[in-house]
């Protein structure tokens, strides 16, 4: 029998003092401001979707391929901002500066796992860490406030070393992720 499970390839992101603060200030929000768990917090690089078990090797071969010659780098947090737009928001995400490597990265990706059969996708890659979904009907005046106080707000550094494929279970309590492969990233 094949197994599948809910896929994504990431970049986990610590939550420092600052990003849990603005976690808070978002919860205030009520419940149509679905925030993350601040230990959940990551940098999606793919997302595969259903995946079938047998494919990992060939995920983590092109995994491999992805990060050749790519070293450690340090990321800057900085910017809270919204997608689509701040007045029809349905995604509030920090943003992410020093992200040229991580767009490389997920170009690479997105063009090696084509070949397994996953879709490319027909967006740009905007290096971003998703905090908070917006449940369709919110009342967003006071979420474009917030984003306003932190239009500009630096949330700290991160050197990010590990890229990972994640294994994500839904559950009525929220997502919960486990690690199926963990690749580093070498310096060229």
């Amino acid at each position: 029998m094949i197994m599948s499970f809910r896929a994504f390839i990431s970049i986990d992101i610590d939550a420092n003092p600052r990003i849990v603060e603005f976690f808070e200030r978002l919860k205030r929000l009520g419940p149509s401001f679905k925030v993350v768990d601040p230990d959940l917090i990551h940098l999606t690089l793919k997302f595969l979707g259903e995946t079938d078990e047998g494919l990992v090797p060939k995920i983590r071969c092109a995994m491999e391929r992805s990060v050749a010659g790519i070293g450690p780098m340090l990321l800057k947090l900085k910017k809270a901002g919204a997608f689509p737009r701040d007045h029809n928001m349905r995604v509030i995400w920090i943003g992410i500066e020093g992200g040229e490597g991580i767009g490389l990265i997920a170009g690479n990706l997105d063009d090696e796992l084509s070949d397994l059969g996953f879709k490319k996708e027909n967006r740009s890659f905007v290096p971003h860490i998703t905090i908070t979904r917006v449940r369709e009907g919110a009342s967003v005046g006071e979420a474009r406030e917030l984003l306003r106080m932190y239009d500009d707000v630096f949330f700290g550094e991160q050197l990010v070393d590990t890229i990972r494929l994640k294994k994500s279970i839904l559950g009525p309590k929220g997502p919960t992720y486990s690690t199926v492969e963990e690749l580093k990233l070498r310096p060229p």
